[in-house]
């Protein structure tokens, strides 16, 4: 009875679970010469991808970065960051997402 009750729950739940936006990679290039910063790529959520970037520099620093999904155009970010400071870029998408490269170019402020 429990293995019926556990086939029927599976069966009832596989058209949600497909119906789930899976994750997709995020890839990031990171220019940053003579500084000492630190990405990772957070996650993401639907069409939403998300990179944090901490500066462990003793430096002001000024970044522009670009996400890039294929067809859709990248508009670059740009962020200003303290010593010690850090932030998460987002960048939202219209069309469905494969993967994501993200260009990080940084220089001292």
């Amino acid at each position: 009875m429990k293995q019926l009750l556990l086939v029927g729950l599976l069966a009832i739940s596989m058209p949600l679970l497909a119906q789930q936006p899976l994750g997709f990679p995020v890839d990031v290039d990171l220019k940053a010469p003579g500084l000492d910063l630190n990405t990772s790529s957070t996650g993401n959520i639907g069409n939403v991808a998300t990179v944090t970037l901490e500066n462990l520099d003793r430096r002001q620093i000024f970044c522009v970065a670009t996400f890039v999904n294929g067809p859709e155009k990248p508009s670059p970010l740009r962020v200003r960051l303290a010593p010690g400071e850090k932030t998460v870029l987002t960048q939202a998408f219209q069309r469905d997402i494969i993967r994501v490269r993200v260009g990080i170019e940084c220089n001292e402020a």
